[in-house]
């Protein structure tokens, strides 16, 4: 791959991180291995790869003869950055790491869709052999997805599906949808909304089936006016979307029963309902397909329902490590099971108070 195309960590950030002189780690990624230990030398090159280091003169081929290791790429979708990777692509990466390293294979950053995408058309996307597979971490745009097929590497679709292009590894939505339902319907709610970000990924539409399904059997439905899709899903999209809902609905029509896409827009609708003097688990109940700790690092605790993120990069990693060893070109969609796991954000319905009726005073 060009070297625009990958993720520039500095010499002085390495040096940092490995707690090492700037001096050492100059004199190692400029290829001098007199007066190195070969250990440290190792080291340096193994953490430099891992982070997305391309040294100025030398191209990545070049690059990985400086270790014997094997290696695994890894891909961001658009818009993430290596900086600004999400919570749930963060345990994805670290299963990912794990399982592999265990393996002996390296990972690499190969960049993001958009970095790779705005790259120069004329030149050709190439790889060095030590890069065994690929994996692309959230749904890309069908003609890049193309693009890398073109590596003729494996590559392994995280939380996203193209089937018979690549390998995949998602989460069983509908499984976690129902999960959701029953838990909300089993407290008496009946009346939901869904806080849908992502508009447009295969990811947002499976969850939002997977809720109208699991609602239909029940002979509940999502009234159109409660399923709100935004273009991105973070905390600011969850505390616009509960804004809309609050300000779209008369009191006695709100819903009471919110599902949202993921655990940042939960956290930030709850933000929004917190601000505004609703109880959070009482006058609203507030669920999220999600199982990352966003839902338990702050309170109060988020209901969510999915597969473990890191156990997807784990996942991920044996399909790389078993096809890279057979050599096989078989492929297949892997469907995570999931669990429900109950927080503070949902409770009860509480029926609204019936008015007394007025008795005559007595004189």
């Amino acid at each position: 791959m060009p070297k625009s195309q990958i993720k520039r960590i500095s010499q002085t950030q390495i040096a940092k991180e490995l707690e090492i002189s700037q001096a050492l780690v100059s004199m190692a990624l400029n290829g001098r291995k007199k007066g190195i230990s070969e250990k440290a030398y190792k080291t340096i090159w193994e953490f430099a790869l891992e982070n997305g280091y391309s040294p100025r003169g030398m191209n990545l081929d070049t690059a990985k003869e400086n270790t014997s290791v094997a290696t695994a790429g890894y891909i961001l979708r658009s818009p993430l950055k290596l900086a600004n990777k999400s919570n749930f692509f963060s345990h994805i990466h670290q299963g990912l790491y794990d399982t592999l390293n265990d393996n002996e294979v390296k990972t690499i950053f190969l960049g993001s869709e958009d970095d790779i995408a705005k790259s120069d058309k004329d030149t050709p996307l190439t790889l060095p052999d030590s890069v065994k597979g690929i994996a692309i971490m959230g749904e890309v745009h069908p003609d890049f997805l193309q693009t890398i097929r073109k590596l003729n590497r494996p590559i392994v679709y995280i939380s996203a599906r193209e089937s018979g292009k690549c390998h995949s590894v998602l989460s069983n939505e509908s499984e976690s949808a129902e999960l959701l339902v029953d838990h909300l319907c089993e407290l008496g709610h009946t009346n939901f909304a869904w806080l849908g970000g992502n508009r447009g990924m295969g990811r947002q539409e499976d969850r939002l089936n997977g809720i109208s399904m699991a609602l239909e059997s029940r002979n509940l439905k999502l009234k159109t006016p409660f399923k709100i899709n935004q273009i991105d899903a973070d905390r600011k999209e969850g505390f616009e979307v509960a804004k809309q809902l609050i300000e779209q609905s008369k009191p006695e029509d709100l819903p009471t029963a919110w599902i949202c896409l993921n655990g940042l827009m939960a956290r930030g609708a709850i933000n929004f309902l917190f601000q505004n003097g609703y109880k959070v688990g009482s006058d609203v109940s507030v669920a999220a397909f999600d199982m990352t700790n966003v839902c338990t690092e702050e309170d109060p605790t988020i209901t969510c329902a999915g597969a473990n993120p890191e156990d997807m990069g784990s996942e991920a990693a044996r399909i790389l490590l078993s096809t890279i060893k057979e050599k096989s070109k078989a492929l297949s969609d892997f469907i995570l099971p999931t669990s429900i796991r109950v927080g503070e954000s949902t409770g009860p319905h509480l029926a609204p108070a019936m008015p007394v009726p007025e008795r005559p005073v007595r004189s």
